[in-house]
């Protein structure tokens, strides 16, 4: 599978419906069953979900919660495809 960084290299058109906003955005991240947040990066967003790079995190559950501003406010996510340490992942509503 091509990461989209290859797949823009390559020039090939962009495939996704809706066009992403590209940002480079400390959040943090969390889940049940696990004690502590992770620090990660999200790099391109919609209202629909978003593009996540992940810092160390190995293992990541299907559903997770994300927080751009420190725990004021947190949106569910639910893991769409994942490829290394880079995550598409849909916001829940």
């Amino acid at each position: 599978m091509s990461t989209l960084q290859q797949i823009q290299e390559r020039g090939e058109p962009e495939r996704r419906s809706i066009g992403r906003t590209r940002i480079n955005r400390n959040a943090l991240l969390f889940f049940a069953g696990q004690t502590g947040v992770f620090s990660c990066c999200v790099r391109d967003v919609t209202n629909q979900g978003a593009g996540i790079r992940l810092e160390g995190l190995n293992v990541l559950p299907v559903e997770f919660d994300l927080s751009f501003d420190n725990f004021r406010t947190i949106r569910g996510c639910r893991m769409i495809w994942r490829d290394g340490d880079f995550v598409g992942a849909e916001f829940l509503t």
